[in-house]
């Protein structure tokens, strides 16, 4: 009986990794869509955002914003810096499968809600349809700072999606390096 229910833990186990493992190579692949993401209405499937504590006041209309844009909405999709904690970072982390007018988007929103982008979180090391406004999740050696001017080269609205990933990969440096993370 004992010997019957370890091999039964044993087949369930190796059913949950090689289910895993069929998983990591559907995320390999360059352009993986999560489940429930339309990217017909917007390249952004996941949005993740920290932002100044006075702005925790407009949580209701951010969310609608987002929720208008079809960007899923989770409980800590947006996280508020502590009353006396500063200011958040200022980077920004753009996937590599948006379109350059979702992206751009991403940008004026961070913009707004951060008063200014100091820095672009390496791309290969996000999702490729990801954004993150603020984030801290990722080491200094992941991130570029970048000028005003070069931001405004990324806010350029006649690049196209291709010329506007092009330019990030080449802001931040990323040309040459190792294939994406994601």
């Amino acid at each position: 009986m004992k010997s019957a229910l370890r091999i039964g833990i044993l087949g369930a186990a190796l059913a949950v990794l090689f289910a895993g493992i069929g998983l990591a190579g559907d995320v390999a692949k360059k352009n993986y869509v999560p489940s429930g993401c339309d990217i017909k209405k917007n390249t952004i499937c996941t949005m993740e955002i920290w932002l100044a504590h006075p702005h925790k006041k407009s949580n209701r209309s951010i969310r609608k914003e987002l929720k208008g844009k079809s960007i899923k909405v989770l409980r800590h999709t947006i996280q508020y810096w502590k009353p006396r904690g500063g200011h958040p970072p200022t980077n920004i982390a753009i996937g590599r499968s948006l379109t350059a007018e979702d992206a751009r988007w991403a940008i004026d929103f961070a913009l707004r809600y951060n008063d200014r982008i100091e820095g672009l979180i390496f791309q290969r090391l996000n999702p490729p349809h990801y954004v993150a406004v603020a984030t801290s999740a990722w080491d200094d050696k992941s991130e570029t700072q970048i000028t005003p001017d070069q931001l405004a080269q990324l806010r350029d609205p006649k690049l196209t999606t291709e010329e506007f990933h092009a330019l990030y990969v080449k802001l931040t440096n990323e040309a040459g390096v190792a294939e994406a993370f994601y």
